[in-house]
């Protein structure tokens, strides 16, 4: 069975988290180093280059975040709607076959029964690969 991270390295959203992480790391070392360099006047760094160089991870780091977080609101979105329609026709079946039940004067259906091997395949179908 696979861990949670294999499963999450899978998800498409890995390799996005990936490259905006990448980013913040570089930001955050650019960012201690600038620091560094300020307290320290006898150092080596040239100041104004590393501003140049923290003000371009600043701006790689939040475009990246920013187009990822539309990406994944994006994505979420269609994951509402799916879920939306399928409720949708599940709701529509129920009803259905309640309206069914009650025309041929019958009791509500009762849900299927399923023995333990059904029970291990639903389960594995759901679950998915």
């Amino acid at each position: 069975m696979a861990s949670s991270f294999d499963r999450w390295e899978k998800d498409p959203f890995f390799s996005a988290a990936e490259e905006v992480q990448e980013s913040a790391d570089r930001m955050e070392s650019t960012y201690r180093t600038w620091i560094h360099a300020k307290k320290d006047a006898s150092s080596l760094w040239n100041s104004e280059e590393l501003r140049r160089d923290l003000r371009i991870a600043l701006g790689t780091t939040n475009g990246r975040l920013s187009y990822n977080k539309t990406f994944i609101e994006d994505a979420r979105d269609r994951h509402r709607e799916f879920i939306i329609a399928i409720e949708d026709q599940i709701s529509k079946i129920e009803h259905s076959l309640k309206e069914s039940a009650l025309l041929e004067g019958k009791t509500s259906s009762p849900w299927v029964r399923l023995d333990e091997g059904e029970c291990n395949e639903l389960a594995l179908f759901l679950s998915g690969p």
